[in-house]
């Protein structure tokens, strides 16, 4: 790696060490939230946990060990929750290299992409807020990478063993990613098919080693997660009586389903593709009408839908039932206007790297992501970027390619049928970061 990639990282810890000392979270909206949940685990485990349906239990119990840690060295438990998701950013950039290593790149490609995910204000932001995503980080990326390790194992067959090892560590990290993102079963769910297919195509053509290894993948990664998701879901009907893994999945697919499908308008059209970047431009142009592709809107509905149930006495299983039903009854209804507005959705994960916000910095930060021309360039130059690689990999004929675009695919197409807040594509970005320095690295042969 260049000498001066070495240097940089070399002062990127001292870096996040003044971040961590010079910033505080905001305690708004969810962190309040992990915030309660956190004390929750600390005083009364993971059982009293449980007898309130909720969030996924991964980030809340960062946030309990974090409040040990407080409890027992002073200080507050802010400074040890940062300093337990700069670990997780570490493992991150360390994903990104060893990813954009194996798309081709070289040291110094995948080392400056590393190096940009260290020093990147989304990314930063992340790790400074009481919001979950920072944990969820390196889950995806890691996942992604033992996944294909265990594809190219499977290809170039000399036994299962080292296809059972590549697959159990993948499994580990999206059973984590599940523990963050509930939404992660229905991804590594359809993340799995391009696996199942092959291993059924070598299994009618090209023989049993093959398939049984791209099988065996399959079974230990979805057995893992399903297994998982099961445990959660019965751990919540056990505890508050609701076979679910989190408390928020019905309701807001119901909201943004009955929201997305209101007759439209031009104005309507128009203030949609502005909302898309996230950066106050439909606003500018159309005042507080804007709001009505946000989550307010569709909270709204939830909410008044939730009413009508508990006035009706419906049970939680029967709400549960009430508000998936009539989503996709809807969706069938209205295909065209559905499959339009999601893809208009699901563009928004493209604009990751965005303002960042509910984290006091220091006054010079605070100028300086203040600073349009840094923000705008940041946004939509890393959106044209992670739309260009995300192009290029499917491109190629290489599976590392190829799977990793799969995976970001259908992590956007899982968010897509409901609203999504910038944050939510935070941990795709790793992936992003690596899938544009693999693409830098084919095309300049660096």
């Amino acid at each position: 790696m260049p000498r001066l990639l070495l240097f940089l990282f070399i002062l990127l810890p001292a870096y996040w060490i003044y971040l961590l000392l010079n910033t505080r979270p905001i305690m708004i909206y969810d962190a309040i939230n992990y915030d309660g949940l956190g004390r929750v685990i600390m005083n009364q485990g993971m059982d009293a946990y449980f007898h309130s349906l909720n969030r996924e239990p991964l980030f809340p119990y960062l946030v309990s060990r974090a409040m040990i840690l407080a409890k027992t060295f002073g200080l507050g438990y802010h400074y040890y929750l940062k300093g337990i998701l700069y670990v997780f950013l570490a493992l991150t950039l360390i994903g990104i290299y060893r990813f954009a290593r194996l798309l081709g790149a070289g040291r110094g490609v995948a080392g400056a992409g590393a190096l940009y995910a260290g020093i990147s204000p989304a990314l930063l932001n992340s790790v400074l807020w009481l919001w979950s995503e920072a944990a969820a980080l390196p889950l995806g990326i890691w996942g992604v990478y033992f996944s294909i390790r265990a594809w190219k194992a499977a290809m170039d067959f000399r036994g299962l063993g080292r296809v059972f090892f590549l697959s159990s560590l993948s499994a580990g990290c999206f059973v984590l990613l599940l523990f963050v993102k509930a939404a992660a079963g229905a991804i590594v769910m359809l993340y799995m098919g391009p696996f199942l297919l092959a291993g059924i195509f070598f299994l009618l053509f090209r023989g049993s080693g093959r398939s049984a290894a791209l099988l065996m993948i399959v079974f230990i990664i979805l057995g893992s997660v399903h297994a998982t998701s099961e445990w959660v879901k019965l751990a919540n009907l056990r505890g508050n009586g609701n076979y679910a893994l989190t408390s928020r999945v019905d309701y807001a697919l119901y909201g943004n389903t009955v929201r997305r499908l209101e007759p439209l308008t031009p104005e309507r059209i128009s203030q949609a593709v502005l909302s898309v970047p996230r950066l106050g431009f439909c606003e500018r142009v159309y005042g507080s009408a804007c709001v009505f592709w946000s989550f307010p809107t569709s909270d709204r509905i939830s909410f008044d839908a939730i009413a009508d149930c508990n006035a009706r006495g419906l049970s939680a299983e029967q709400r549960r039932s009430f508000f998936m039903k009539n989503s996709f009854s809807l969706m069938k209804q209205h295909p065209v206007q559905q499959g339009l507005l999601s893809a208009l959705e699901g563009a928004k994960m493209l604009f990751w790297e965005n303002r960042v916000y509910f984290v006091r910095y220091p006054d010079w930060m605070v100028r300086l992501y203040s600073t349009n021309a840094l923000v705008y360039t940041l946004c939509f130059g890393w959106a044209f970027l992670s739309l260009a690689a995300l192009c290029f990999a499917f491109t190629r004929r290489s599976a590392e390619f190829l799977l990793a675009a799969v995976f970001i695919l259908v992590f956007i197409a899982a968010y897509s049928l409901f609203f999504i807040d910038i944050r939510y594509a935070l941990p795709i970005a790793p992936l992003f970061i690596a899938l544009t320095a693999g693409m830098a690295g084919r095309i300049l042969r660096v």
